[in-house]
């Protein structure tokens, strides 16, 4: 009998660990995506990879944005200081440098 108590308190904790785990990894986002969510950049973009989708049809997908511009481009570009195809960014952002560093870092 005792045994057999043991052995349930031992699958329960691992079980009840393994939740909690599993929880708190899924609540954590990073600085950069807050960001992204906090300033509504998700109203015309979309980042696929982090299941951030825009209900806009023509939405932009941010997934691979870092495979073809450096992040000292990407702050410029956010910033209105730099152009794509000869076009500014529609909205100057308007938070911090350090919101801005890390949106940036997050979508490199």
């Amino acid at each position: 009998m005792k045994n057999i108590l043991m052995y349930l308190l031992f699958v329960t904790s691992i079980v009840l660990l393994f939740g909690l785990s599993f929880s708190y990894s899924q609540s954590q986002e990073s600085a950069g995506q807050k960001v992204f969510i906090d300033s509504k950049c998700g109203s015309c973009h979309s980042v696929e990879s982090a299941v951030l989708t825009s209900k806009k049809k023509d939405a932009i997908d941010l997934s691979t944005t870092g495979d073809d511009r450096t992040i000292e481009f990407l702050k410029k570009y956010i910033a209105k200081e730099e152009k794509i195809n000869d076009k500014a960014h529609k909205f100057s952002f308007k938070g911090s440098d350090e919101e801005l560093n890390s949106l940036v870092e997050w979508l490199a």
